[in-house]
């Protein structure tokens, strides 16, 4: 009597056959992915220390490729013993979380002040984010090849390569931020409040990077909530979720008792929220086709002068106003927030119509300049499409649940710039994630297009057994 030994599906939903030797293919297959994704590293390492910085001076007036938003002045204040300082003749600052800058101050102490150095270690902070990555992908899509072709997207892609390339804080970020979904996805499957609680510390450690991640528990909460099948589950979550929250609180602790010790005032992550909310609503007001948004910006540090002049509050600085004091520059922060606040409240429809034009255009296309927006629409525009193809074969495919943590990151970042400012840097916080999901609509089109063609001869062999 003989059985027919079907093809398996992948949770994909794609064929896939036995075969005797798995251990030995399963280690042919990691050599072979590893060898891909170092050719992928390798063409991104001479993008950003080679091939950008050579074309940086005509690039300039359109994507910025120096130093920028403060962390490498702080970090050489750390280097040369001068203490959190963003000028050493300036009180102790809080405008920006220490992560970053304690990180690039080592670069500093080991390699000498550059930014060739700071761009070296992005890159390297890339390609461990690209291995994440490529675990993460799997873990959602059961999928091995959406995993690395994941990766390689996030490697050679040109927001990315930008990101490195100005050794900004983007890198950084998508690294720790990995670190704690992957952290997270492991904790939810499994239960175990330990690993909730290690999560919660890598949060923490995210937060100290980049702070847009503090709020994320209360929409994982939320979400969570939702999802649960029972009260008795939902009682969990509530403990599972206190527990990770201690667990950022105790990582924080340094920094948050730090500031109090200088202004006796909570400052969990930095002070450069006001200039965020204001900046936001300045560039908001006054936008016109005709005004690049770049312009935009060094009015509304311009009318940042003003504020602080008018506080008789001692300063330096056009742009970022640097206070010889840090309760100067708590109470700079305070009045930029209060005035935006008492504008949204006063004219709802303000606030409606700003929230609306960073959600849905500017937190993903505005450049600098307009030739910046138009190449960003290029580049970002086809990452979107396969990353909603990508949600749609997921939710056919009974998958989406699995990826609902990623796509409640997804939609948090860009609702949290609303209100205050939004541009195309700041998706690339999302982009690993975004890649994930394009990644899994083009191996689909691959593999639909592969299953068009005749099929070698080896795959139409039926295997049959005699029982």
């Amino acid at each position: 009597m003989f059985k027919i030994q079907r093809p398996a599906l992948s949770p994909m939903g794609y064929r896939t056959t036995e075969h005797p030797s798995v251990s030995t293919c399963d280690s042919i297959r990691r050599k072979y992915l590893v060898l891909i994704l170092s050719a992928a590293f390798l063409v991104n390492l001479a993008i950003v220390l080679l091939v950008l910085p050579q074309v940086s001076s005509p690039l300039t007036l359109t994507y910025s490729m120096n130093f920028g938003d403060l962390y490498d002045l702080i970090a050489k204040n750390i280097d040369h013993g001068n203490g959190y300082r963003v000028d050493a003749a300036m009180g102790r600052t809080m405008l920006r979380e220490p992560g970053y800058p304690l990180f690039l101050a080592t670069v500093f102490k080991i390699g000498g002040y550059g930014i060739q150095q700071a761009r070296l270690v992005c890159a390297l902070l890339a390609f461990g984010a690209a291995f994440m990555l490529l675990k993460l992908g799997k873990k959602i899509t059961g999928d091995a090849m959406t995993g690395v072709l994941a990766a390689i997207i996030f490697l050679l892609y040109p927001g990315i390569l930008v990101a490195e390339a100005r050794a900004g804080i983007e890198i950084p970020s998508i690294f720790t931020v990995l670190l704690f979904m992957l952290a997270l996805y492991s904790a939810v499957e499994r239960g175990s409040l330990w690993r909730y609680f290690a999560a919660g510390l890598l949060l923490g450690v995210a937060v100290l990077v980049r702070s847009e991640v503090l709020l994320f528990p209360s929409f994982l909460l939320v979400y969570l909530l939702l999802t649960a099948r029972s009260w008795v589950e939902r009682r969990r979550v509530i403990g599972r979720i206190a527990v990770l929250a201690a667990g950022a609180v105790i990582v924080m602790s340094p920094w948050i008792i730090r500031n109090y010790l200088l202004v006796h005032e909570f400052v969990p992550t930095a002070t450069v929220a006001g200039v965020a909310a204001q900046e936001g609503l300045y560039t908001c007001e006054t936008a016109t086709p005709s005004v690049p948004f770049y312009e935009g910006q060094v009015e509304a540090g311009i009318e940042r002068e003003r504020v602080a002049t008018s506080l008789r509050l001692p300063f330096v600085g056009p742009y970022y106003q640097l206070f010889y004091t840090p309760h100067d520059e708590v109470a700079f922060n305070h009045a930029l927030l209060n005035h935006v606040s008492t504008e949204y409240r006063t004219h709802p429809s303000v606030l409606a119509r700003c929230a609306a034009k960073n959600v849905f255009f500017n937190f993903w296309f505005l450049g600098k300049r307009p030739t910046s927006t138009w190449l960003n629409v290029i580049v970002q525009a086809p990452l979107l499409a396969l990353a909603f193809g990508g949600i749609m074969l997921l939710w056919k495919r009974g998958l989406l649940p699995k990826a609902g943590i990623i796509l409640l990151y997804i939609v948090y970042i860009p609702v949290l710039h609303a209100p205050i400012i939004a541009h195309a840097r700041h998706s690339m916080l999302i982009a690993p994630f975004l890649a994930i999901l394009a990644s899994t609509c083009v191996v689909w089109i691959w593999r639909e297009l592969k299953m068009g063609s005749p099929a070698p001869a080896s795959q139409k062999v039926v295997i049959a057994t005699v029982k």
